[in-house]
């Protein structure tokens, strides 16, 4: 699961390939997904750009009538009525020649300020729609250092906080629309200048993200330590989670203002994995953390959700959701569940060799559907 959102009805579900919405009254499930005609556009460009590469549906965000989605190939769908909408998002690298320009968005983070502008995040750089259509996009400082956004999140100011990897001075940033990108705590900070990851507001404004830092534990022995850290606008506080790698990955703050969090776990070099948990979820409640471990297979964790007195946590195989001190997975203990059922109500476009979608009936010849050659 890459992403969950939810509201007051629905949780919203992101898997690589696709999108699982589930009825939190009925425990009815809504399944969009490319085989019936959502995302197409995401396998048409992956085509023309990667073409050995997988699919990616990495960004979520939720609109009270739009659910939009967010692809490692540049791709944004919006999803209103059932019916799909993509555009694609680019970013000229003219400033950095280290990049080809006019490379498409690998979109990592959806947000909207107050007046309703989309700020899309994607490596080394943001794109910006704004209510009217108008679209600009911008690089990052550095960018050829490499800079992958890991989290966006917005203030009750309309400043969009930037968290990044791999993005040496960079790691956290904030931008207001209209204004200019500016860095924060470059120097003698208590968190690395190359590393922020999990990110979220509590009740009170305060900003809390994890990152890692170069401490002292004792008197003897300085390392890098994984930390969780709190901004109140003023000051940093910074708390010591573990080792170098167990980062806050993911992270939601619940109505009685704890912090819940994901430590990530060390990459996988052979299977080319890294920027997952393996767990055990944990709650910092004023100075305390609490590690609470499961005992099912979950696989790999990437992010953790907050609704109400539950606790989504989203896994290789599954919702895990912890509430009243146990876990279960989700829809196992809610009342009327049923069979998944496919929106079919977008329509399989056909597109000609060069990706141009077909307007009207096809003749006959070689078309691309769903992501693939046919004939006609």
């Amino acid at each position: 699961m890459k992403c969950i959102e939810h509201n007051d009805t629905s949780i919203y579900v992101l898997r690589p390939n696709g999108l699982k919405v589930v009825n939190k009254l009925t425990g009815k499930i809504t399944v969009y997904d490319m085989s019936t005609g959502y995302f197409e556009d995401q396998w048409r460009i992956k085509d023309m750009t990667r073409p050995n590469a997988w699919v990616g549906l990495n960004a979520l965000a939720i609109r009270p009538d739009t659910i939009w989605v967010g692809s490692n190939d540049g791709v944004l769908t919006s999803i209103t009525d059932g019916r799909a909408d993509t555009t694609v998002h680019y970013v000229d690298h003219d400033t950095y020649a280290a990049h080809v320009l006019n490379l498409p968005l690998g979109i990592n983070s959806i947000v909207f300020d107050s007046n309703g502008t989309v700020v899309i995040g994607g490596d080394n750089c943001l794109s910006i729609v704004r209510r009217s259509g108008e679209r600009f996009a911008f690089a990052f400082p550095s960018a050829d250092m490499g800079n992958e956004i890991w989290q966006m999140v917005v203030d009750q100011d309309d400043y969009i906080w930037i968290g990044s990897t791999e993005a040496p001075g960079n790691s956290l940033m904030r931008y207001h629309v209209g204004g200019t990108l500016e860095v924060m705590g470059q120097d003698n900070q208590p968190f690395s200048s190359g590393n922020v990851q999990g990110m979220t507001f509590d009740n009170e404004g305060n900003l809390w993200f994890g990152s890692d830092h170069y401490d002292s534990i004792n008197a003897e022995k300085s390392e890098w330590r994984a930390k969780l850290l709190k901004y109140d606008g003023n000051n940093y506080t910074s708390y010591d989670v573990g080792t170098s790698w167990e980062v806050p990955m993911s992270m939601k703050s619940d109505g009685q203002g704890r912090i819940w969090f994901l430590p990530q776990a060390p990459g996988d070099l052979d299977k080319m994995i890294g920027g997952y948990s393996k767990g055990p979820l944990c709650c910092f409640d004023h100075g305390v953390i609490t590690r609470y471990e499961w005992d099912v297979e979950t696989g790999y964790c990437y992010c953790v959700d907050v609704d109400g007195d539950s606790v989504y946590i989203g896994t290789d195989n599954g919702v895990l959701v912890f509430s009243d001190g146990l876990f279960h997975w989700l829809n196992d203990t809610e009342a009327g569940v049923a069979e998944p059922t496919v929106n079919k109500s977008m329509p399989s476009q056909f597109f000609d060799l060069q990706g141009r979608p077909i307007q009207g009936s096809t003749k006959h010849g070689v078309y691309i559907q769903n992501g693939r050659k046919v004939m006609r």
